[in-house]
């Protein structure tokens, strides 16, 4: 018999803990790094209540409160799967993991949001196989260690560079995240070209989150309701699809800009609640906002492209002076 895989979920938050939840309940080995809720996991694990899976009860294999405390176990992980907030003006995010990675095996899987956050890591463990992933997931933490999901849980996911690896081991690596993935009933999809599908996420994540701020928050319902805002996020897309077009080298959609456009509008307004963006959640709880990942780095490749995006780059330099003073100007770009 096979013995099961260890994963170590780094970041306790809503993603991270139905994700780790679900690896768990398929016979994985999983262990969790919390922050902010570490009191409340260690005491009492991670309640949650999930329309899809129903309550459950879910206590780690292990629960730290930094990477130094894994370092004191010792253990070599198969899996680790980073799902903080990508802040890499405020700190590079694959220097918070590298104590945990003592194994040039190891896998990292980046379940984080925004464009280009492989860089980091691939400078930082420049042997270790890379995998970017796009999350789907309705879930929310209502208080520490209490964790709400709705219905969806998916994951796209491929490696970063596999020329690099060889087919053979690629495709290992890929399936046998596949299976547990499977094992915990978490829809999933290897992907040859993940970046498209990171940039569809994009698309939605550097639209709703600045204009939602920045209008003076707005959920996203809000300000799909207005003609002046619904516009600007329909012109904000048309400039992420571009640029997406042209750096993936494929079309972002299958389907027409405008088509494309439509159904993620649809999409948001038929929800049965209002989206309201993480970015706007963020600002809101006066936190560090991603807009460095979300919307920087996209400017920063449709620059290098030659692809003009005035309003992105209007948002933008926006986002950053709200947030400076609503954080205080010690917060960097």
């Amino acid at each position: 018999m096979t013995a099961a895989r260890k994963y170590l979920v780094f970041g306790g938050g809503a993603v991270g803990s139905v994700f780790a939840w679900r690896l768990q309940q398929g016979g994985a080995k999983v262990s969790v790094v919390c922050r902010s809720n570490f009191r409340a996991v260690r005491d009492n694990g991670f309640n949650i209540d999930s329309v899809k899976y129903g309550a459950g009860k879910f206590t780690p294999d292990n629960v730290y409160q930094s990477a130094s405390d894994v370092v004191k176990d010792k253990q070599d992980y198969d899996y680790i799967l980073v799902s903080t907030k990508s802040l890499p003006n405020i700190v590079n995010p694959a220097e918070l993991v590298a104590p945990c990675v003592r194994d040039k095996k190891t896998v990292l899987v980046l379940m984080q949001n925004g464009i280009g956050i492989e860089q980091y890591f691939e400078e930082k463990f420049p042997e270790n196989p890379i995998i970017p992933a796009t999350v789907f997931l309705d879930a929310h933490q209502t208080e520490h260690g209490s964790i709400t999901h709705g219905v969806s849980i998916k994951l796209d996911y491929g490696i970063y560079k596999p020329q690099q690896l060889g087919v053979q081991k690629t495709e290992s690596i890929l399936e046998q995240l596949k299976q547990d993935l499977v094992a915990g009933d978490v829809e999933s999809s290897i992907l040859d070209n993940v970046q498209r599908s990171r940039w569809s996420k994009v698309i939605w994540n550097a639209s709703f989150g600045p204009i939602s701020v920045l209008a003076g928050k707005y959920n996203a319902s809000e300000l799909l309701g207005d003609p002046i805002a619904n516009q600007l996020v329909r012109t904000t897309m048309k400039e992420l699809i571009a640029i997406g077009d042209t750096t993936t080298g494929e079309k972002v959609s299958p389907i027409s800009s405008e088509d494309f456009i439509d159904k993620m509008i649809d999409f948001t307004q038929n929800r049965p609640n209002p989206f309201i963006p993480s970015m706007l959640v963020d600002f809101e709880n006066k936190r560090p906002m991603e807009h460095h990942v979300i919307v920087k780095n996209p400017i920063d490749v449709a620059n290098k492209l030659g692809v003009k995006v005035p309003v992105l780059e209007t948002l933008y330099s926006l986002l950053v002076l709200l947030e400076k003073k609503s954080l205080g100007s010690g917060n960097k770009q």
